[in-house]
């Protein structure tokens, strides 16, 4: 078996984990914003968090590591006009990406600690408290999420398009 053709594999695959996962956390967290009782919302959550622990953070470091191992040998445009290629899809794909792992210290973690100190809370009330609702349509984490998905869809396109 060639072992390029093996690193395309673990990179899709990895791919698939990444995007799946994401989709899928943000599913789960959708189920738990519009949940009444707190335990079934503190289950939910911790759904969405394995499915970050398990899918989404291997998934993106995989993805990462292997997409650079796979495009070395290939000689594949990672810098675009950069390094002086006349191709840029995978620059841009890759400036995407970047923003998309700068949201998580950032955004992401700061957030995320007050999201867990606020459940602790409502979970020792025995009910969602407003300020756990109120973090739950925090539009700065809303829109990160936003910008997670949609760019995970258009580099997928330029994976697969390589338009320009």
């Amino acid at each position: 078996m060639n072992w390029l053709l093996l690193l395309r594999f673990l990179h899709i695959l990895s791919a698939i984990a990444f995007v799946g996962g994401v989709f899928a956390r943000q599913f789960v967290r959708s189920l738990a914003s519009s949940v009444q009782d707190i335990h079934h919302f503190v289950a939910l959550s911790q759904g969405a968090g394995i499915i970050e622990r398990f899918m989404v953070i291997p998934g993106s470091l995989a993805v990462f590591i292997i997409g650079i191992i796979f495009a070395l040998p290939l000689h594949a445009p990672i810098l675009g006009f950069l390094q002086g290629a006349s191709q840029n899809w995978l620059l841009l794909a890759n400036v995407l990406l970047l923003f998309d792992i700068l949201i998580v210290p950032f955004i992401f973690i700061p957030r995320g600690k007050q999201f867990e100190m606020l459940l602790s809370q409502s979970l020792a009330r025995g009910e969602i408290t407003p300020e756990l609702r109120a973090a739950l349509g925090d539009p700065v984490v809303r829109m990160a999420h936003w910008y997670e998905m949609a760019s995970l869809v258009v580099i997928v396109a330029l994976m697969v398009f390589k338009p320009f």
